[in-house]
């Protein structure tokens, strides 16, 4: 099975590459372990140390955001969300070209949870941000970004999951 990628903006893909680090129908996971962390992380651009609790903290952001891109209303996830965002950033500012930016919270590097918090932020307010979805398999859970003209896109890939789907209801149907 090969889960197509989606043609996510390159303003979104530090959400959609932290998410998809885990490949849940498939059980695997990149920041599993310090040697796939430290591989996965050194292709973002992490020059920092790679620590058991430094990738379970990341994991954790992973799935809190994988959580609200599922259901945006849920004020759990949202709370989360609203929680990493401080964790990470610090309040909007417009930058000196009069783009709105965030200023990274402390004096550390911006880790990959926190560009993609700062993705989401700053592209949730466009209106991008808002198409970038979970699969609706409880299975898969894969994020894609919904070019679609509709913007109504469920599955990531129509061939994988949404076959799957519909093939189960077809089953249910039947018996």
């Amino acid at each position: 099975m090969n889960i197509a990628r989606s043609a996510v903006p390159e303003e979104l893909r530090a959400v959609e590459d932290l998410c998809n680090s885990a490949m849940l129908l498939r059980g695997i996971d990149a920041l599993a372990t310090i040697r796939g962390g430290r591989e996965w992380l050194v292709r973002y651009g992490w020059e920092g140390e790679v620590t058991p609790e430094h990738l379970a903290s990341l994991r954790g952001a992973r799935e809190d955001i994988r959580s609200f891109l599922t259901d945006r209303t849920d004020p759990s996830a949202r709370s989360t969300l609203n929680r990493l965002a401080r964790e990470h950033w610090e309040s909007p500012c417009v930058d000196d070209s009069g783009r709105l930016a965030l200023t990274p919270s402390g004096a550390r590097a911006v880790s990959p949870a926190g560009a993609a918090v700062g993705a989401l932020l700053l592209h949730g307010l466009t209106g991008s941000g808002l198409r970038l979805r979970t699969c609706a398999s409880e299975a898969c859970r894969w994020v894609f970004y919904d070019s679609s003209r509709s913007g109504t896109r469920t599955w990531c890939d129509m061939n994988t999951c949404g076959a799957r789907s519909k093939m189960r209801h077809y089953r249910d149907r039947l018996a």
